[in-house]
């Protein structure tokens, strides 16, 4: 009772705020909430959530004797700030930092603190653009999704870094050359079971326009794998044993653009090699990426999305595994002055290893969806209800099946 009534007293005391700082900033809420040093615009901004979750642990049918799925009501404060030189339509670069205090009213030991920062770069000039992308997060909440981690609090430390870079030049007025760089990597804490992951992707290729607003293009790439364990080497100990980096080379044939007034978006198909280095295994497939957006009247948009790609196991080494992702979204405008909008959405993933290693014949699949109605009341001042439902089952009898049901309230401000 003692821990509900404190999660309960900080919603109040945050709503409360929340209360009084709306009524300050109905004077001028652009004095409050952007500052310009020079080119340099900076805008601070603040969220509290409440959040009711109905498994925090992401607890299910196979897990451990007498552990049961636990819900809990979670209070999130999110301050954060942006920095912006240049305009968001043209030459930009655009820094953003957020921190997540998330407060557990019936489970404080899981209270946790993260931090995400973010960096956008988009340059252009008459015939060379540069457009870049930069992650990073901090992270120490509890771990779900097909981790195999059973035991209840297990919260895992961890840092996220996800690099994107693009490089295009344009040959003429319908031919173009690009580069492109990816880095994406998962730096878990010491002693966890867990692997840690990098992969690193080269990319060239080249587009034709085929119309003013229709490319076609081609690009090969290679990339590379590895995953390095979080223990000291111990042969007795199998997540401590380091494995092979897995190579991969491909290529995609594919076009983007305009198909239609109401139709954008862009399909890729291609082909990739895989091998490990120590040559214990060497596979191909087709590969997918894929995204198309429709804009069915003035009000209401949706966009389908499928890809199809291949990864590393960050829990067994030597271990790859395809995946297939399907995402669709609706979005609907309810209101006339554009304040009201729904919401829908939903994915399913579908994961297979290799007939191999711990998890041969692995076979995951994930079911996710979610539902949001969002009231933009000022530029500066939005509220909005999310449901998310998501469903986990594996055919590995390390792996936990779980459902999660979660419902957010959210008050923002900030430009």
């Amino acid at each position: 009772m003692l821990h509900t009534r404190r999660g309960q007293c900080r919603l109040t005391i945050a709503a409360g705020l929340f209360a009084a700082g709306a009524r300050a900033l109905a004077l001028d809420a652009s004095d409050v909430l952007v500052y310009s040093f020079g080119p340099v615009h900076v805008r601070p901004q603040i969220a509290v959530s409440g959040r009711y979750d109905d498994n925090i642990f992401f607890q299910g049918n196979k897990s451990l004797p007498g552990v049961r799925p636990e819900d809990d009501f979670i209070t999130i404060i999110s301050p954060g700030v942006k920095l912006q030189l240049g305009r968001t339509e043209g030459n930009h670069i655009l820094f953003g930092y957020q921190m997540d205090q998330s407060f557990y009213a019936q489970h404080g030991d899981e209270d946790h603190l993260d931090h995400l920062l973010s960096l956008n770069t988009r340059l252009e000039g008459n015939r060379l653009s540069l457009e870049g992308s930069d992650s990073v997060q901090f992270l120490t909440g509890i771990l779900g999704g097909g981790f195999g981690l059973t035991a209840t609090g297990q919260g895992v430390d961890r840092t996220a870094f996800l690099d994107r870079y693009r490089l295009e030049y344009d040959l003429s007025q319908k031919i173009s050359a690009y580069v492109e760089g990816s880095h994406d990597a998962t730096d878990y804490e010491s002693g966890s079971t867990l692997y840690d992951g990098r992969n690193l992707r080269g990319t060239g290729g080249f587009a034709f326009k085929i119309t003013p607003k229709i490319r076609l293009f081609g690009e090969g790439y290679y990339g590379r794998d590895t995953v390095d364990p979080n223990r000291p080497f111990n042969p007795a100990d199998p997540s401590s044993i380091n494995g092979p980096d897995l190579d991969i080379v491909g290529g995609f044939l594919g076009v983007s653009g305009d198909f239609h007034p109401k139709l954008s978006g862009s399909v890729k198909v291609g082909y990739e090699s895989r091998s490990f280095t120590d040559s214990s295994t060497d596979d191909g497939s087709p590969v997918v990426e894929s995204s198309l957006t429709g804009r069915i009247n003035d009000r209401t948009t949706a966009v389908l999305s499928y890809s199809r790609h291949s990864s590393v196991s960050v829990q067994a080494p030597g271990q790859s595994y395809a995946s297939d992702v399907v995402a669709a979204s609706l979005r609907r405008v309810l209101s006339p002055d554009g304040k009201l909008v729904v919401s829908l959405g939903g994915n399913f993933q579908n994961d297979e290893y290799e007939d191999f290693g711990a998890f041969g014949g692995r076979h995951d699949k994930a079911y996710r969806a979610n539902f949001a109605l969002i009231y933009n009341i000022q530029l500066w001042l939005s509220t909005s209800v999310v449901y998310e439902f998501e469903k986990y089952v594996s055919n590995a009898s390390t792996i936990i099946d779980y459902d999660v049901n979660r419902i957010t309230l959210r008050v923002s401000v900030g430009y």
